[in-house]
């Protein structure tokens, strides 16, 4: 396209301030604008006027602007080198957006095709470097293999799905689905029996080497007997979905705790999130100082909540978080029966907090069920978010078990719930809901990034604030209950040493030996009456107390230390509820009397689902005390080094002694 400038100018073009700036884009205007600009006279602009009309609304002004941009330019003079100039420019520019409008699916295909070539040259170049050990710092490849492999088959998965997704779904899927509603009656049985026989299989090999372990199946026994014992309704319990809420956490464990590949992969990405996390402290030492770590929490643990919120955000914000989460709870829906809506919440529960998840399915809020709303509730208790999961691994928590936790208490909050709550009005809820989307909300990933770590400085003063508040009424508590113990002889009661002795049964029950039940005790007190944080941070001591041989603490064993994260793992404390009803109440204000009458309930079917997670761990988990060990060696080299240096000091002192009597002699003899 071009303009035509035959039409004699009258005076030289001067741009004024107003023009500076304005981009067109003749390219978007199409033949219509191309016409109009190619004639000037009163007929012409008559029919371009009636084509402007005809055409959409929100193309009328910019093929208007056009008409009148080419009219001046065709009455200014051919001398003015600048009026040439500006023609030059726009011509190109607008041949330039057209060609790249026109073949931006071929372009963004060269380019992909030109990025796949350079990975594939720099895949090639490692492969070769790590063989021959051509750089100094020869690092471990197999994570740039899977990380590969693993792109290579979402990348396959994606194209597979897109072009050839509706024909697998016709000849393949719909014949498969309709063949097993067929044989439904037979193949039930074969999907229920083989899992328990699975299920029976590791708990007898598990107790085989070692017995201890059947402890725990004893506490998983009793906290399902209280479970249905305070259900509401116990007579109308759905089964399918309690039964299937505890296969399917029992098949996440043995994945992880017993099945060596899983517990190398999550061990893997606890360790690598532990070194993603410690990029915090570039940020905490840039805004605080190099002293920041002399204030561990506010100013080490805290940015790291900042860090991964800002993280999470940007995750969103490209889709991933929502195909991961969408994925987990189809596996969920699927296993247990649940609504899709249920089942949404539940998984998005791993990755984000209480009041985030329920965002997901929050159109659904308003019509579910009280059983719905309750399996929510309960699901938001037992599980923690992201960003203080950075927290506690910031404490020196095991990253992996913090990771496990966080799956296996999703599915056993639905079960727990579904116990706790059945199911007795019909749903309004379709088996299947739409997810949004990522992308929308903010216009590129800089502005998720900064939004992500603006919405954190809530999380973070949160904390911060009911720290500061729970310690020192803690602090109280402790203080009073001293001063009325000390008039019967118990000056050092406190809240603590009370839960100490109650709770110790249950906790026994669940695996942990006799000597550091009490000690366990305690921490699941302070993490249900006060918050989780004050609680793993009690147990970060311990773990510190083992890992150093600090005698002045009880020394938790390893097993009791790994039950304790997971039975602490889940935001079911008493300050929950009103964190709960706060944020699940403007979004569905028509349903906050049915939300306060089921959050006590949610608030102990939270509690008892970490609980029953802790069992299944302590049943799972077989202790090898290398680090007692190790700790013994380490006082036993102490001993030997200290007798060592005893023997030293008294040669030297015998040494020193001979050393003046011979002198004394010589001088006597002399």
């Amino acid at each position: 396209m071009s303009f035509n400038t035959s039409t004699p100018s009258k005076k030289p073009l001067t741009p004024s301030p107003d023009d500076s700036g304005v981009s067109i884009q003749l390219s978007e205007l199409g033949e219509e604008s191309e016409k109009m600009l190619g004639s000037t006279d009163t007929d012409s602009a008559c029919k371009s006027n009636e084509v402007i009309m005809d055409m959409e609304d929100g193309k009328q002004e910019q093929i208007q602007f056009m008409v009148k941009f080419h009219n001046d330019l065709s009455t200014e003079s051919e001398g003015s080198d600048s009026s040439g100039t500006l023609t030059c420019f726009i011509v190109v520019h607008s041949t330039m957006t057209s060609f790249i409008t026109n073949n931006s699916s071929r372009l963004k295909k060269i380019i992909l095709v030109l990025l796949a070539v350079l990975y594939l040259a720099y895949f090639k170049a490692a492969l070769v470097f790590h063989a021959i050990h051509f750089c100094p710092d020869n690092h471990n490849v197999l994570p740039l293999i899977v990380l590969t492999c693993v792109v290579l088959l979402l990348i396959v998965i994606s194209y597979v799905s897109s072009r050839f997704g509706e024909d697998i779904r016709e000849k393949l899927m719909l014949p498969v689905a309709r063949s097993i509603d067929n044989h439904w009656n037979v193949l039930k049985w074969v999907v229920m029996l083989l899992p328990l026989a699975g299920i029976v299989a590791v708990i007898v090999i598990t107790v085989k080497d070692s017995p201890k372990n059947l402890a725990s199946l004893a506490g998983l026994a009793f906290f399902i007997i209280i479970l249905f014992i305070f259900s509401s309704h116990p007579t109308r319990v759905n089964w399918r979905p309690v039964i299937g809420g505890f296969v399917l956490q029992f098949c996440f464990a043995t994945l992880i705790l017993k099945w060596d590949v899983g517990y190398k992969v999550f061990s893997f990405l606890g360790e690598e999130a532990r070194k993603f996390l410690a990029y915090t402290d570039v940020g905490a030492e840039f805004v605080f100082g190099k002293k920041f770590t002399d204030h561990i929490f506010a100013m080490k643990v805290l940015p790291v909540v900042v860090f991964f919120s800002c993280v999470i955000t940007m995750l969103y914000h490209l889709g991933i978080m929502q195909a991961v989460i969408s994925k987990i709870a189809f596996v969920m829906r699927c296993t247990l029966g649940t609504t899709a809506a249920e089942s949404l919440c539940a998984a998005g529960n791993i990755f984000v907090g209480q009041t985030e998840a329920p965002i997901l399915i929050r159109p659904f809020l308003s019509v579910m069920t009280k059983s719905e709303l309750h399996a929510v509730m309960v699901g938001g208790f037992a599980t923690i978010a992201g960003g203080v999961l950075a927290a506690y691994i910031s404490f020196g928590i095991p990253p992996e078990h913090l990771l496990c936790a966080s799956v296996m208490n999703a599915p056993c909050a639905l079960a727990v719930s579904k116990l706790l709550y059945p199911e007795t009005e019909k749903s309004k809820i379709s088996k299947t809901c739409a997810m949004t989307k990522g992308g929308g909300q903010y216009r590129n990933i800089l502005e998720a990034a900064a939004a992500g770590a603006s919405q954190s400085i809530a999380l973070v003063a949160n904390i911060a604030a009911n720290l500061i508040a729970f310690l020192a009424l803690l602090a109280f508590v402790n203080a009073t209950l001293a001063w009325f113990g000390a008039f019967v002889c118990l000056p050092n009661l406190s809240f603590e040493s009370i839960c100490h002795y109650l709770l110790m049964p249950v906790v026994y029950l669940m695996g942990v030996r006799w000597e550091d039940a009490g000690h366990v005790a305690e921490l699941i007190a302070l993490k249900t009456f006060l918050n989780e944080f004050v609680a793993y941070e009690k147990l970060s001591e311990f773990i510190n107390a083992r890992l150093t041989c600090d005698d002045s603490i009880h020394i938790l064993s390893p097993r009791s230390e790994i039950i304790a994260t997971y039975a602490l793992c889940g935001f079911s404390n008493l300050s929950s509820i009103g964190i709960m009803l706060g944020g699940l109440g403007p979004m569905a204000p028509q349903r906050v009397g049915d939300m306060a009458q089921i959050v006590v309930s949610a608030l102990f079917g939270g509690v008892v689902a970490c609980l029953i997670t802790a069992s299944v761990a302590g049943l799972l988990v077989v202790e090898v005390p290398s680090d007692l060990v190790s700790c013994m060696v380490a006082m036993g080299n102490d001993t030997l080094a200290g007798n060592v240096s005893l023997v030293v000091d008294v040669v030297t002192q015998n040494a020193s002694n001979v050393a003046d009597l011979i002198v004394t002699t010589a001088s006597a003899a002399v």
